[in-house]
């Protein structure tokens, strides 16, 4: 089985319960039992071991002399023989995780966000009927949004960050005049909450208190 940054945590949080029932036991044998129970793996070394091969999973090494991995998941590079870039790598990797798993959502990665804008921005404006325009916007649009969450969730402000559908009554004015006729649909239908996006941009930040 796969071990994720889930398993680790509720592994270290049974191995800190265990305390009460084994008092005697120093920490890495109640995180050998505690793997044990939870993952049915044979000691806590194997279970972080496994950890280990999931936090690379997604990490696609360049053929460039440089070496250089990234992360398709976190979009984070890394050097994956300096021991600083994969702690560096483990600490956004583990953030998008918790946040994937508590939005039960993972925006898009670059590559993804770009087609998704391209193909919405051509079916935007040259489809002939009004609810694939209308459609073809919104796919536009979750492409920003997948970028404001993947910024929001680098800078750990993602549970603050607006659901898809206020994100859409927060981001049109940065639309162009050429989608007026959408524009006008969209406030209908998701509302319209002004100066929460600054108008040009696409990515949300929580207001300076």
């Amino acid at each position: 089985m796969q071990v994720t940054y889930s398993h680790i945590k509720q592994v270290k949080r049974v191995a800190k319960a265990l305390k009460d029932t084994y008092p005697s036991l120093k920490l890495g044998q109640r995180q050998d039992k505690a793997a044990i129970q939870e993952l049915g793996v044979r000691n806590y070394h194997e279970a972080t071991r496994r950890y280990d091969q999931w936090l690379m999973l997604h990490a696609h090494t360049s053929p460039d002399s440089d070496g250089v991995s990234k992360c398709s998941f976190c979009e984070f590079s890394f050097a994956a023989d300096l021991k600083e870039d994969r702690e560096a790598h483990r600490e956004i990797h583990e953030r998008f995780h918790e946040a994937s798993e508590a939005l039960s959502y993972s925006p898009a990665h670059y590559a993804q966000r770009e087609v998704m804008k391209r193909d919405g921005r051509d079916q935007a404006l040259c489809a002939e009927d009004l609810e694939a325009r209308l459609e073809g916007l919104l796919l536009l649009v979750r492409g920003w949004f997948d970028r404001s969450l993947s910024k929001a969730i680098y800078g750990e402000y993602w549970r603050k960050h607006p659901s898809f559908d206020l994100y859409v009554s927060m981001i049109q004015d940065t639309l162009s005049g050429n989608y007026a006729e959408l524009k006008a649909v969209l406030k209908i239908r998701y509302g319209y909450n002004p100066g929460e996006i600054t108008a040009g941009d696409s990515n949300w930040y929580p207001k300076a208190r």
